[in-house]
């Protein structure tokens, strides 16, 4: 009986959806946006060695991932946040113009770490140390909010009532009477918000300590846009 009843429910519910689609109906996107300037960023530091042997470039690796390392935990709350890849080697060959053929050049020692910096305001001072060490590049600087996810609620919530008002505004402007909302759409989920993000890529150290003047932290503002689809049936 219950299995009759539940069939029954289904029926009903898509002879419903049936109707209200084929009924007429006033459809609108509505937008909303919430900017801000990012409060923290995740860091991906490379490092790079061609030695004559694999053991060298090894050793050299390790060297500077200890380095690096050190002062990489001097800016995290939480060591176990900090994601250090496995060494990847392989030979290196280059092409010799004059022999007409590819020669051997060396060993190459790679790895990477990457790790979330809470505190923009220690940027430069982070970038300044970790630049004196043989890291071959900071690779990319992903500046984001760790508040991303109410940005997007609210620009959700934004994008519902533009969507509402414009349908308001045009049904009064063609004088017909609005029924019910039909349904909704959006192209945004808040846990998406860590995605917005802006970049920074490539600050190249070729394998020697800089030191001198660390990165900046981003002036860029972030946009945290959702757009909503409303469905409201005419009376």
């Amino acid at each position: 009986m219950k299995k009759i009843f539940y069939c029954l429910m289904v029926i009903c519910l898509i002879a419903q959806s049936a109707m209200a689609q084929n009924s007429p109906q006033i459809y609108v996107t509505g937008v909303g946006k919430v900017t801000a300037f990012p409060n923290a960023a995740e860091i991906t530091l490379s490092m790079k060695f061609v030695r004559p042997t694999l053991r060298e470039a090894i050793n050299e690796n390790q060297k500077t991932a200890s380095q690096v390392l050190a002062i990489t935990k001097q800016y995290v709350i939480d060591t176990n946040e900090i994601k250090v890849s496995l060494i990847s080697t392989d030979k290196v060959m280059r092409w010799d113009a004059t022999l007409k053929k590819e020669v051997f050049v060396g060993f190459e020692s790679s790895q990477k770490i990457i790790f979330t910096l809470k505190e923009l305001a220690a940027m430069q001072n982070f970038t300044e140390a970790v630049l004196k060490t043989k890291i071959y590049e900071i690779e990319k600087i992903s500046y984001f909010h760790t508040d991303g996810a109410n940005f997007v609620r609210q620009a959700q919530e934004m994008a519902v009532a533009d969507a509402m008002e414009t349908t308001n505004r045009l049904a009064k402007a063609a004088n017909v009477k609005l029924g019910k909302v039909f349904s909704m759409e959006t192209n945004s989920s808040p846990t998406g918000g860590r995605d917005n993000s802006v970049n920074s890529y490539n600050f190249h150290t070729y394998g020697k300590g800089m030191g001198g003047e660390g990165v900046s932290s981003s002036g860029q503002l972030i946009h945290f846009t959702a757009t909503v689809k409303i469905y409201t049936l005419i009376e």
